[in-house]
């Protein structure tokens, strides 16, 4: 695949909650970094209000440029995907708002990790129909783009799949996860999509990778989510689906 762009992803359990983000910025072919920012309609948003700014601070003169950061909403599909967004993009706001240097908008669609028959446990997205979770997302993308101008990306892989969903659901982009060597056609043309709308590829999930030659962790950061880039210049990226901010009349 050749030489490309790499960034991280974490959330405010990972790495103890104190990620060193200057490591990422001193790490051979690492250009940024996403991180959470909400979930749901209720969230505890203090760990993102610090690092947001925290990680275009570690940037420096590379920030915009060579450093990008975003920021990311865990969708619950049994919520409003409109109030979704606008709990998604106060807490942004909140930490200081969009700049010139930020991914566009991110929304993570994904079934999560418990799949109990616990009533008491289980993920309430275990149990969303296909069409509940097309128009939870479309809301959620539709009322970004309305409130920010910007494009909307969609992560996720497995929810498509599982709930045989082939809509873009008002999404823009997609970025996938995949823990293989290689990434498959099929993984992406199934829920809709072509290769020229997949921005990003998470091949490495909590430090498991077997993408040849590419790293599983980053020295004096630690073992997580790693993706690749697809586009083949920072340039392509940065005029692709890094933000085009625009004023907005209220």
């Amino acid at each position: 695949m050749g030489e490309r762009n790499l960034l991280v992803d974490i959330y405010s359990g990972d790495l103890g909650g104190k990620p060193n983000w200057a490591a990422v910025v001193d790490a051979p072919n690492f250009v940024g970094a996403i991180i959470k920012a909400t979930e749901s309609t209720a969230f505890n948003t203090d760990w993102f209000q610090k690092n947001w700014p925290a990680v275009k601070d570690a940037g420096g003169d590379r920030y915009g440029t060579s450093w990008f950061r975003g920021a990311y909403h865990f969708l619950k599909f049994n919520k409003g995907g409109s109030a979704q967004a606008d709990f998604y993009l106060k807490a942004i706001d909140d930490a200081g708002g969009w700049d010139v240097g930020d991914i566009i908008p991110i929304v993570d669609v994904e079934l999560g990790n418990d799949g109990s028959t616990n009533p008491a446990k289980r993920n309430s997205n275990h149990d969303a129909s296909a069409q509940q979770i097309i128009d939870c997302t479309t809301e959620f993308a539709d009322r970004v783009r309305e409130c920010t101008g910007q494009q909307v990306m969609l992560y996720g892989n497995g929810a498509m799949r599982d709930k045989q969903i082939n809509d873009r659901m008002g999404c823009d982009w997609l970025w996938i996860p995949r823990y293989t060597a290689t990434l498959p056609r099929e993984m992406y043309e199934r829920a809709g999509w072509d290769l020229e709308s997949v921005a990003m590829w998470q091949y490495c999930g909590d430090g498991d990778a077997v993408l040849q030659g590419y790293p599983n962790e980053v020295a004096g950061f630690g073992r997580c989510d790693i993706s690749v880039i697809l586009f083949e210049t920072l340039a392509d990226f940065q005029n692709k689906v890094a933000s085009q901010l625009i004023e907005i009349d209220n």
